[in-house]
């Protein structure tokens, strides 16, 4: 394992360096009025300080910590789940427009708090209420993106 994350981390850091060099083109602008190169810049910053650190780390692993017990068929329940936001975030993307965000916003948040990660019924209402919430006050209210609304009227 520990030479996998060494491996990693420097294709990860390799990547990152591409990016800054190809962020060197254009503008970075200033933090006040910001330029087309200055968001691949500090993506690629930070890629670079986090790839470092896992290599970092890798070699100052113990060598002798066991691996991950690994299951016998490939498809268990962790992978059944991830085959199933996948699906589910295919239909959230496909079923936005017709819908509206803050229905399936709120559904989708229902699956993966009752499915994914199992809750009782009444905190995963709270939470995917709550989220669902929270992301249009800051979309819709506070950046004044235009959101899908679906069918619903021009309540909101």
């Amino acid at each position: 394992m520990n030479r996998y994350e060494k491996i990693s981390s420097l294709v990860w850091l390799m990547a990152s360096i591409a990016i800054i060099g190809g962020s060197s083109v254009y503008s970075f602008g200033a933090w006040s009025h910001p330029g087309p190169g200055f968001l691949p810049l500090w993506c690629g910053i930070i890629m670079a300080a986090l790839s470092l650190i896992v290599l970092i780390q890798s070699f100052y692993k113990e060598k002798g910590q066991p691996l991950e017990k690994k299951e016998g068929s490939f498809f268990t329940p962790r992978w059944l789940k991830l085959v199933a936001v996948l699906i589910i975030l295919f239909a959230y993307a496909f079923l936005l427009e017709i819908f509206g965000f803050i229905l399936i916003t709120f559904v989708f948040m229902v699956f993966v708090l009752k499915v994914v990660e199992p809750r009782k019924w009444s905190i995963a209402l709270v939470e995917a209420g709550s989220a669902t919430i929270v992301s249009y006050a800051l979309f819709e209210l506070w950046l004044k993106v235009l959101l899908p609304k679906g069918f619903w009227p021009t309540l909101f």
